[in-house]
């Protein structure tokens, strides 16, 4: 039966999840948006989980969340509720599952298109902005990838996805307030350019085709839960 409500962990209190929460409505689910900073649900009340993006890694045990939310979705894998995991919380939920996150040998930014080994018709482009990558947890079918890294994986009914198939201009614009806020993201925009403005247009142009492709995605999903 599919669920009536879904809950997305976004792991900073400014954080937005971008195209989902219409998307999840058009599909007739209502998506909760939950920060990590407000503790996380149980996971025998969840009904189904998405796990978003994050500009810290998912190896960073600094991190003062990191090891309560990593023992949190290993719960809720064992109990076998539906998860989705978006960039850091596809690395994350690989984790989880007995995968590995590590540093990449190079960032992967932009709109990419996917080689899809085992015949999955979701092939992009999507956009890519990372600097760390996963391995597939153990038992699990590769879906896409590209030169640089794994992209998507699916496991029982959890499936990751290193690309931001939710990206809208909104959810880019937090982007930038953070890469304006930190050192790290002062350090990025100082070599940047004029990326994160080409970013933005591109992002803009591409709305429509990709809540298009973003509606798909989350139909094949739902149809493997």
């Amino acid at each position: 039966m599919k669920p009536a409500r879904a809950v997305a962990i976004i792991h900073s209190d400014s954080d937005v999840a971008g195209s989902l929460p219409d998307l999840f409505a058009d599909l007739g689910i209502q998506l909760e948006i939950n920060p990590v900073s407000a503790g996380l649900p149980a996971p025998e009340a969840l009904e189904l989980a998405v796990v978003m993006g994050s500009p810290e890694s998912a190896y960073d045990h600094r991190l003062p969340w990191l090891a309560s939310e990593l023992e949190w979705l290993q719960a809720v894998q064992a109990r076998g509720v539906p998860t989705l995991g978006i960039c850091f919380g596809s690395q994350l939920l690989a984790r989880a599952l007995g995968g590995q996150v590590y540093r990449n040998a190079a960032p992967e930014i932009g709109w990419t298109p996917l080689d899809t080994p085992d015949g999955w018709a979701h092939k992009g482009p999507w956009l890519n902005f990372h600097f760390d990558a996963f391995t597939p947890p153990p038992g699990a079918t590769l879906l896409g990838k590209t030169d640089l890294a794994p992209q998507a994986y699916r496991v029982g009914r959890a499936m990751g996805v290193q690309f931001h198939p939710e990206i809208d201009a909104q959810m880019f614009d937090t982007w930038t307030a953070y890469w304006r806020e930190t050192e790290e993201g002062k350090r990025f925009l100082a070599s940047a350019g004029d990326l994160p403005e080409r970013m933005r247009a591109e992002i803009e142009a591409r709305e429509p085709e990709n809540r298009v492709n973003c509606r798909e995605l989350l139909r094949d999903f739902l149809s493997h839960i």
